[in-house]
């Protein structure tokens, strides 16, 4: 639980559904389905498959979920500290690592059930692969590799197909191949042929899945996973997203007074062309102003949204990665600021370990500004178990509320049907009980009871734990 759980119960549903439902890729279904299909359309559903994979083969256990999460991220992790270390010392490739590791925000998604970090994974896998195929190394020869190639194609590509936001490593990847066929640039591509049809094959896999995600939400239920660009009403709305972001979420990438440190190095690098290799100097300018303009056109989806940003931390890397090489093109007289920007980084490490640690402890305390829950998982799980012993499951519909966020109940009970929330008038339930004909409705507020019962419905109290409150509703009278 914590922040965000909505969007985590929304992923975590996917794996619930496929689990339940047959392993039907195609199908991505949510809890929440209107009690005929909770077909959606969404981006790549990867992970949950492989969640649910999991499951069919060990038994349900949300830890499998949050391990194969972990593992994507571990495996991105891993990859990025090989290609820190072919261009830096093995000290300093793993102090960049474990600072970016230990961000607040990664900390928590980290082994969670946020697609953002599965596709961060992917991102840096093919990031090294790229880097080990086609960026001119300072003395070690390029692979040719064909396994190295068809990793490239496939991480770049599920990355993107995962989450959209990875088109920004896609598009500063292609953008730098463009560049290379101006000659006064003097941008070297090894193998650009091969690259060039390595990116079209990746860009396959994002493209063929949206166009059926768009199939979907034509032909079923598509008001999950939207991807489509939220706007702002106004200016004034506009800078009120910004506010409300600045106020929040910074902090969650990297510790105060790190995060101001990062911005300072990324416009640094703008003047640093000279001491930089080419290639990387423009991968790391084509992928900082990426990552502003999507801030800018995406605002306000990050003011309530902390793990829009994990997609966008390749820039942190690649401006690293192009710092260190001007670091090491520093005059032998400057031995001593060499020293200082090693000393620099393991006590950034030290200051980004201590508040990701005092974050992530915060995300988990009960009451805590950063907990956020909204229900008790534990008193949920105890009452699902006594609704199986009453022989009710996901093929029965079923009404829940109050339910502030999507899936959260439906997802906790492992039921589908309707959710109820707060700005539901007594119209709204009318029309839920009229069209769909749930046979229960469960209770977590007494609001919700009285404004069933003045529906006309004749209901009967099957169930009481605690706060929740199963009841069956029976139609024989119709208001």
């Amino acid at each position: 639980m914590g922040v965000h759980q909505s969007a985590q119960c929304d992923r975590a549903s996917l794996a619930q559904n496929y689990y339940y439902g047959g392993m039907h890729f195609f199908f991505p279904e949510v809890n929440e389905n209107r009690c005929i299909d909770g077909i959606v359309s969404c981006e790549l559903p990867l992970p949950s498959y492989l969640a649910a994979s999991v499951y069919q083969l060990l038994g349900y256990d949300e830890f499998y979920f949050r391990l194969i999460t972990y593992l994507f991220f571990s495996a991105g992790m891993f990859a990025l500290f090989l290609l820190f270390n072919s261009r830096m010392n093995i000290v300093a490739s793993m102090g960049l690592v474990l600072i970016l590791q230990l961000s607040p925000i990664l900390l928590f998604y980290g082994a969670n059930f946020i697609p953002d970090v599965c596709s961060l994974g992917l991102a840096f896998i093919a990031w090294y692969c790229f880097f080990k195929r086609h960026i001119q190394h300072p003395y070690e020869p390029n692979s040719k590799s064909l396994s190295l190639q068809i990793i490239f194609i496939l991480s770049l590509g599920f990355s993107v197909a995962i989450k959209t936001t990875s088109l920004i490593q896609y598009i500063s990847m292609t953008g730098l191949l463009v560049l290379s066929y101006l000659p006064f640039l003097k941008i070297k591509i090894e193998q650009r042929k091969p690259l060039l049809t390595s990116l079209l094959l990746a860009l396959c896999i994002p493209l063929s899945w949206y166009l059926w995600s768009k199939y979907l939400s034509l032909t079923h239920n598509s008001q999950y996973f939207m991807m489509s660009l939220p706007h702002s009403e106004s200016w004034d709305k506009y800078f009120e997203a910004w506010a409300v972001y600045l106020a929040n979420w910074p902090p969650q990438a990297l510790s105060y007074p790190l995060i101001y440190i990062a911005a300072s190095l990324w416009i640094l690098t703008l003047f640093l062309k000279k001491f930089i290799q080419t290639e990387l100097y423009y991968l790391s300018v084509f992928n900082s102003i990426g990552t502003v303009l999507f801030l800018f056109i995406m605002i306000e989806q990050f003011k309530y949204h902390d793990y829009y940003f994990i997609c966008l931390f390749p820039a942190f890397a690649l401006n690293w990665l192009a710092l260190s090489d001007a670091i090491k093109k520093l005059s032998p007289n400057f031995w001593y600021l060499k020293i200082v920007v090693f000393v620099g980084v393991l006590i950034a490490l030290n200051f980004q370990f201590y508040n990701g640690r005092k974050n992530l402890e915060e995300r988990y305390t009960e009451g805590n500004y950063w907990e956020q829950s909204h229900h008790r998982s534990v008193d949920i799980d105890s009452f699902r178990l006594k609704i199986n012993a009453l022989g009710i499951n996901r093929n029965n519909c079923v009404l829940v509320g109050y339910d502030p966020s999507p899936n959260n109940l439906l997802y906790l009970l492992h039921l589908r049907g309707h959710r109820l929330s707060k700005d539901h008038d007594q119209k709204r339930i009318n029309d839920v009980l009229n069209s769909s004909h749930p046979q229960y409705f469960i209770s977590n507020d007494s609001t919700l009871t009285s404004q069933i019962k003045s529906s006309g419905f004749h209901t009967n109290l099957e169930l009481k734990y605690k706060y929740l409150e199963l009841y069956k509703i029976n139609y024989d009278s119709i208001p």
